[in-house]
């Protein structure tokens, strides 16, 4: 996906007319970072929240079929899933976690 980057001059000066889009509905991610290389992206809250709401489900379905299998997911791995759903770590991350959480290699 080509997104539209801002350089952090742009977006700074850019940012009230930024939110004003995305309070009318517009959904399109925007890019910010130096020499036009986007090292963030700015995002709507609603998207952010579907994308979060996703994470949450797919956490859950997984635990769901962990249980399904006779076997029982601890409260530290389900805290470390949750953390990956709001978005706070990378999935590397949330395996790495666990696999040490387990003593796993």
């Amino acid at each position: 996906m080509l997104i539209e980057t801002l350089s952090v001059r742009e977006a700074r000066e850019q940012l009230p007319s930024l939110l004003d889009r995305f309070r009318h509905g517009e959904r399109t991610p925007v890019g910010v970072g130096s020499h036009r290389k986007t090292e963030a992206v700015v995002i709507s809250v609603d998207v952010f929240n579907e994308l979060t709401a996703e994470r949450s489900s797919a956490a859950t379905q997984a635990t769901a079929s962990v249980r399904a299998e006779g076997l029982d997911v601890s409260d530290e791995t389900q805290q470390i899933m949750q953390r990956w759903a709001r978005g706070e770590i990378s999935a590397a991350e949330m395996r790495t976690l666990v696999r040490q959480l387990h003593d796993l290699p």
